[in-house]
C-alpha cells in the first residue's frame, strides 16, 4: 500500500459518484435533502451526506469482495497476473475513451425514496451506487484489480476507505453548499460531465501503468 494506490481509490471514489449515469441523481439528492424535515445545518449535512455515502458503499462493497478475494488468490499463486492486469486496465481505459459501449449498458433507474430520515439516505445512497454502475463498472474493475494486489486486510480496508472518502467528498460539499444557498455547486458538477469519459480514461490508464510496472519489478 502506498501514495498512489490511496490517490487513486480516493480519486476512484469521487468519480463514480459524477459519471454521467450518477450525475442525473444530484438533482434528486438535492430534493431529498432540501425537504428534509431536519433544519438543515452543518450537523445535518455532515449526517445526511456520510448516510448516504454508506448506502453508495454498501453496494461497492457487496459486489466487489468476492472476486477481489478470487483475484487474490490467483496473484499469490501466479506471479505475472498483476502485469497482466495492468495491461487489462491500459486497454479497458483505451477502449473507455473510444468506445461508447459502457453507456450503452442497462440503467438501473431509481425513484426517491419515501421519507426524509437517516433510512431515506441510506437506501438513496444504495439506490445511488446502482445507478452509477453502467458508467462506473471500469472504475469499479480498477477498485477490484487494486484490491487484489495490495496484500493484507488492513491494506484492503484503508483502500475502500479512501474510495469512500472520494464519494464523501462529493456528496458531503453538495450538502455544505445547499445548506448555506450555494446551489450553484450543482452546475459546476454539471459542466464537468463532457469531460468525464476523458478523466476515467486517463486513470484507468494510469493505474494500468502503475500496476504493470509495479508487477513487471516484483
Amino acid at each position: 500500500m502506498n501514495f498512489v494506490n490511496l490517490s487513486l481509490a480516493y480519486t476512484a471514489g469521487a468519480l463514480a459518484t459524477l459519471t454521467p449515469c450518477a450525475l442525473p441523481m444530484l438533482p434528486a439528492y438535492i430534493t431529498l435533502y432540501t425537504v428534509s424535515e431536519e433544519k438543515r445545518s452543518l450537523s445535518s449535512a455532515l449526517k445526511f451526506g456520510l448516510t448516504t455515502v454508506v448506502g453508495f458503499l454498501t453496494v461497492f462493497t457487496m459486489i466487489s469482495l468476492i472476486p477481489s478475494y478470487f483475484l487474490r488468490v490467483l496473484t499469490s499463486r501466479i506471479t505475472f497476473i498483476i502485469p497482466f492486469m495492468g495491461l487489462i486496465l491500459i486497454l479497458l481505459g483505451i477502449s473507455y475513451l473510444f468506445s461508447d459501449f459502457y453507456s450503452k449498458l442497462p440503467i438501473i433507474s431509481i425513484s426517491t425514496p419515501r421519507g426524509y430520515g437517516i433510512k431515506a439516505f441510506y437506501l438513496f445512497g444504495f439506490g445511488y451506487s446502482l445507478a452509477s454502475l453502467a458508467c462506473s463498472l471500469p472504475i469499479f474493475i480498477l477498485m477490484v484489480f487494486e484490491s487484489s494486489t495490495i496484500g493484507d486486510l488492513s491494506s484492503i480496508v484503508l483502500l475502500f476507505s479512501a474510495y469512500g472518502i472520494g464519494a464523501a467528498t462529493v456528496i458531503v460539499s453538495l450538502s455544505v453548499a445547499i445548506t448555506y444557498g450555494q446551489d450553484q455547486v450543482y452546475r459546476h458538477y454539471s459542466k464537468i460531465l463532457p469531460y468525464m469519459k476523458r478523466i476515467n480514461s486517463l486513470i484507468l490508464i494510469i493505474a494500468g501503468i502503475f500496476m504493470f510496472y509495479t508487477g513487471y519489478q516484483a
